[in-house]
């Protein structure tokens, strides 16, 4: 499923609100004709939460719908999601680790089934203490100034068992759909 921000941008493009099957079949006739790429009416009910299917989108349909919203590749697409939108919700919607005290933990979570435990462990640094169906690890060391709602987690450089573990892209294609403080 993709993420609500991935959805509003798809929407604003498109002109429509997608709330049912015959929007998505309409939205797949959009796609098709402005950027000459195709994606089924059924793969877009699944993009948008109406149809259960495979919890792995493909990279090659990911590329379709950022050819759709003006983008070379899904990569470029979400560097530049802009971060400055503001969301109402009860549940937390960002971590800037400016404001965090070492110790202070939170979860959490992303499609597929992705729950991640971190505790910030100073200037900026944290510390994985679980880590369930993601592709970060427990001990893993990372750097981050801010996890938000419904935005992916771009990380630099993890430390795993001592050495570095190159670049993370965590919740790639759903964004974080949830944080919360333990």
């Amino acid at each position: 499923m993709l993420s609500e921000i991935i959805k509003k941008k798809i929407e604003v493009k498109a002109g429509i609100r997608i709330r049912s099957s015959r929007e998505c079949e309409v939205l797949s006739k959009k796609i098709l004709s402005e950027s000459n790429c195709s994606l089924s009416g059924s793969t877009i009910r699944r993009l948008f939460g109406f149809a259960k299917g495979t919890k792995e989108v493909r990279i090659h349909t990911l590329d379709v719908i950022s050819n759709y919203l003006g983008h070379a590749t899904w990569d470029d697409l979400i560097e530049t999601l802009d971060h400055s939108g503001t969301l109402v919700s009860k549940m937390i919607t960002e971590i800037k680790s400016s404001n965090l005290k070492k110790g202070d933990r939170y979860q959490y979570t992303a499609q597929p089934h992705i729950e991640v435990t971190i505790e910030y462990i100073g200037q900026s640094q944290f510390k994985v203490i679980e880590a369930k169906n993601g592709q970060l690890q427990v001990e893993d060391i990372f750097t981050a100034s801010i996890l938000e709602l419904h935005h992916p987690l771009f990380i630099l450089e993890v430390e795993r068992k001592g050495k570095t573990a190159g670049k993370i892209i965590e919740a790639k294609v759903s964004g974080i759909t949830s944080i919360k403080k333990l």
